[in-house]
């Protein structure tokens, strides 16, 4: 069961009540707010029938699935998250005035974690009284930021459609194809159908990790039936099979940077049009940790400018002017 962070004012300031209300609002589900919550199933349903009582109104449409929201719900959880937004920002000014900074977790996907990471730690130990950094695909993370065991995630998932959530873009990115360095497609103009019609399967990222789902998403829209036989987690390992020369790959440049060592053993090259996108989110609950977000954002867009940027141009030259970073962060990160 996942305990409740004893740092967090929520618990603290909140009846379970209330709480458990929050959750389910937020997940949209009594067994998935248990989960998070880390009570059973049958307390989580106990206290909305409670708060249900109280009020004399019913909250939540159960004969659908996800269960609805009704008006009363809707208004009920605005007011509660605005108190709570205010209170956090209470509570941060007290802190501050207090010298009593936050303890904060962050998750950060992989693609990020090494080059990132190092640099974001230091400068966060200015504003946190302790700071942890995890690492992970961004299933993971987000998984990992509903049940509050991470406070903030850098991620390529943005949970669009789950509420109770901010978030803060940071970057795009387009995919490459990485080819065995002795295709005799290297080099040479490529369209999907030629991919597709290959010798080599595709290489590519597990479904359990959004550049999968993304590289999916793509392959459906253009209505492409894509075969494959290897799929992997992480960077590291599709570009050693596409070096074994099983398959050819998709991936993004700051992907690739993870494995800088590597490189010189495959080929990467413009993927074919139409080219599809990568996009790296900075995602918190609803208006928590107000204060940290701008220098996250502007850190991370300081550390894509100054180390990142440099080597992806020395390594594909081609793909600098369409990698883009939020106007608003670069402003941000010129004020460091």
């Amino acid at each position: 069961m996942t305990a409740t962070p004893k740092n967090n004012v929520h618990s603290l300031l909140y009846s379970t009540t209330l709480d458990t209300f929050l959750a389910v609002c937020q997940h949209q589900s009594f067994t998935k707010a248990a989960k998070a919550l880390g009570l059973g199933q049958s307390s989580v349903s106990q206290n909305i029938q409670k708060l249900e009582e109280s009020l004399g109104v019913s909250l939540f449409d159960r004969e659908v699935r996800p269960i609805m929201l009704k008006p009363e719900a809707v208004m009920l959880r605005e007011v509660l998250e605005g108190q709570f937004s205010e209170i956090e920002n209470v509570v941060s000014l007290i802190r501050e005035q207090n010298e009593l900074k936050p303890i904060v977790k962050i998750g950060v996907i992989d693609s990020l974690s090494t080059n990132v990471a190092p640099a974001l730690i230091r400068k966060l130990t200015e504003q946190t009284r302790q700071v942890s950094v995890l690492s992970g695909i961004s299933p993971n993370i987000a998984k990992d930021l509903l049940n509050r065991e991470v406070d903030i995630i850098i991620t390529s998932d943005p949970l669009d459609g789950i509420e109770g959530l901010s978030r803060y873009f940071l970057c795009q990115e387009p995919h490459l194809l990485v080819l065995p360095k002795n295709s005799e497609l290297r080099d040479t103009p490529v369209t999907w159908q030629q991919l597709i019609s290959y010798e080599l399967p595709i290489v590519r990222y597990s479904r359990r990790s959004a550049s999968g789902r993304v590289v999916d998403t793509h392959f459906s829209r253009m209505r492409m039936n894509v075969p494959f036989k290897i799929e992997a987690d992480t960077t590291r390992v599709v570009l050693s099979m596409v070096a074994d020369g099983l398959g050819w790959a998709l991936s993004t440049p700051l992907c690739l940077m993870q494995c800088k060592d590597i490189l010189d053993q495959v080929h990467m090259q413009p993927a074919p049009q139409p080219l599809f996108s990568r996009e790296i989110y900075i995602v918190t609950r609803h208006q928590e940790y107000l204060s940290l977000v701008d220098n996250i954002l502007a850190e991370c867009a300081k550390q894509l400018s100054l180390s990142l940027l440099p080597d992806i141009k020395k390594n594909f030259p081609w793909v600098v002017d369409e990698i883009v970073i939020d106007e608003r962060v670069v402003d941000l990160a010129c004020k460091l």
